[in-house]
């Protein structure tokens, strides 16, 4: 049937797939049990069609929904002829078209007058997978069995009937059972409501009404996005990036992105990157493909749908074996960061110079992002938290700053900051400080996002702290023209003396009672000369201590006066920036890799009697 003449219903029901993507949403964050699900909204809802393509999802995490279709596809084959009304399947392996082991997938076929027409389906990333860490992301982890459990595509449920037995053996090979237990039964709410909502429409709609619009719905995304990427210029583009480490011992690992425009079609091609290292730090095939897209998303017209029809425009090339996709047996416990994070910014590196208007400058890599665990003083039952209160910012764009709290390029700021007041309740630690530091993101026309200061502490004895991450010694860049972030760091402190060990991006060290962590962020890569940012924004930033006067006229050009309210001196604030236009700036920046492990931000903090660990195993 042709749908080209209602655009009405068109708009009703696009919005009414979009609708239900949300209310799955809601449900899973309203009944999930634990933090990372029900506070920080570490997971995403999206409906396929019965060809296996995507149709919709709302406020989803980008690594995960650009590439989720790969794992629903392989559940697919899996269980093909063997696919019935009230089946769910479940799905954690990144060898099998999975993200990362910690991301755990449920799939819900949905028919409707005996006939399969959708997927309902959920990807969460869980507290804890069994890994010899407690942690579902561990740096280093050396291959697939000191990761977690790999959960290949199963039935939990068999035509409407749980099954008990393959939930239990989940169950009893993870920490925290009961909170675990809570978590998975939220998912499985998630696409039941995904369901009842989608065979509603069916009936009020008409079957075969709603699935020509969905096909329609797909072919609207196709068209603008062709028309989005023809204005590309046609062309090849290189960019190189740097992962701090593997997790081991491998230090400023590259990748390299060669990025092929022709028309309406986009090649990414990361042929050219390291090879897999020894720890986690190696991406999945399914997170490969979903770096390699991601970018182009953010560089098109927001009200177009991120569904098939988009994706469909770009292919993705990761070569077995590389940091991008490794092979097995190799651990991937942190794919969807590391090095996904990363090859997202060697992709923005290349097109700054194809269409340097569209590009994103560095953004946070998941550093500061750690894992407590400990036990209750008084009932010596275990807990666990993964905290995003002190993760790194978003870097900067055309006319636009960065975000704090951006988290990294994988979640693109969907996540959330836990409450302090509900940290303090749920679990045996004392907030000490949670505040924006100066002068952390990159200078440029636009500025990052800033970075953050958090300091906590235990308050029932020693506890664990499980870090991953990247983006300290090879920090955000900054884009034509723009000033890097800090890079940042993290170090545990002890009390009576003040000494302190600093920690890089990924490591695991105990903290004792007398001891406290503090980690600080990175802010996002500056946009475009600093020289040219409007001398009252700069005014404005130095006001609110988001730059220092210091950094304002050293690298802005901006002289303003010591009052608490600084006025701008007009005049001193012309010569400086005549003096200060004689340097040369960059497209990209940095443009070699770090010189040492440590990083600038860590050299310049450690004193006589600290230490700096990388990548620590306790």
């Amino acid at each position: 049937m042709s749908v080209e003449s209602d655009p009405i219903t068109f708009s009703v029901i696009l919005n009414r797939l979009n609708a239900i993507a949300n209310e799955m949403t809601l449900t899973l964050e309203q009944s999930a049990w634990t933090p990372i699900l029900a506070l920080c909204r570490d997971f995403s809802c999206a409906i396929y069609d019965d060809r296996l393509r995507q149709i919709a999802m709302y406020d989803a995490l980008p690594i995960h929904t650009t590439s989720l279709k790969i794992v629903l596809k392989e559940i697919a084959r899996t269980f093909e002829g063997r696919v019935n009304e009230g089946d769910v399947f479940m799905c954690n392996d990144p060898y099998r078209g999975n993200t990362h082991v910690g991301d755990v997938v449920t799939a819900l076929p949905v028919f409707v007058d005996g006939e399969l027409r959708f997927w309902s389906v959920t990807k969460g990333h869980q507290l804890d997978i069994g890994a010899y860490l407690p942690s579902s992301v561990v740096a280093s982890a050396r291959n697939v069995w000191q990761e977690g459990l790999t959960i290949p595509p199963l039935k939990i449920h068999d035509r409407g009937e749980p099954r008990d037995d393959v939930i239990d053996l989940y169950l009893s090979n993870v920490r925290y059972r009961e909170l675990l237990r809570g978590d998975l039964m939220a998912q499985l709410g998630s696409i039941e409501k995904g369901r009842e909502r989608l065979v509603s429409l069916c009936d009020e709609y008409g079957t075969e009404v709603v699935m020509a619009y969905a096909n329609a719905i797909i072919d609207y995304a196709d068209r603008r996005m062709s028309e989005q990427l023809q204005q590309i210029p046609d062309g090849e583009y290189r960019g190189t990036c740097w992962i701090d480490s593997d997790g081991i011992d491998g230090l400023n690992i590259p990748i390299e992105a060669t990025v092929t425009v022709a028309g309406d079609q986009v090649i990414v091609d990361y042929t050219g990157s390291g090879p897999q290292g020894e720890g986690s730090l190696n991406g999945s095939y399914a997170t490969s493909q979903a770096a390699g897209a991601v970018p182009f998303l953010n560089y098109i017209d927001p009200d177009i749908p991120h569904n098939e029809g988009c994706i469909q425009h770009i292919e993705v090339i990761a070569p077995v074996g590389t940091v991008c996709n490794a092979a097995y047996p190799a651990s991937t416990s942190s794919a969807t960061i590391v090095p996904a994070d990363a090859m997202q910014d060697a992709v923005n590196k290349a097109m700054a110079h194809a269409a340097p208007e569209l590009v994103i400058a560095g953004s946070a890599r998941c550093a500061n992002v750690p894992q407590f665990t400990g036990s209750h003083a008084a009932t010596g039952e275990a807990w666990g938290v993964m905290l995003f209160n002190g993760t790194g910012a978003q870097g900067a764009s055309k006319n636009t700053d960065g975000w704090p709290l951006y988290e990294s390029s994988a979640a693109a700021g969907g996540l959330k900051a836990q409450s302090l007041e509900q940290l303090e309740l749920l679990y045996p630690i004392k907030i000490e400080c949670m505040e924006i530091e100066t002068d952390s993101m990159g200078a440029g026309e636009s500025i990052g996002g800033a970075g953050v200061r958090l300091s906590l502490a235990s308050k029932s004895g020693e506890m664990e702290c499980i870090t991953f991450g990247d983006g300290c010694s090879n920090p955000p860049h900054g884009t034509v023209g723009g000033r890097p972030g800090i890079g940042g760091g993290q170090y545990v402190e002890q009390r009576d003396n003040g000494k302190r060990r600093y920690v890089s991006a990924s490591g695991h060290v105990r903290i004792a009672p007398n001891e406290f962590y503090v980690g600080v962020s990175t802010g996002g890569g500056g946009y475009g000369n600093p020289l040219e940012r409007d001398a009252e924004l700069v005014r404005r930033d130095v006001r609110d201590e988001l730059i220092s006067r210091e950094t304002a006229k050293d690298i802005f050009g901006v002289v303003v006066t010591t009052d608490f309210n600084p006025k701008l001196d007009v005049a001193a604030t012309s010569e400086q920036r005549s003096k200060l236009a004689q340097c040369k700036v960059n497209l990209v920046h940095p443009t070699a890799p770090a010189a040492d492990a440590e990083g600038e931000w860590v050299r310049a903090q450690l004193r006589e009697g600290d230490v700096f660990l990388n990548n620590p195993v306790s």
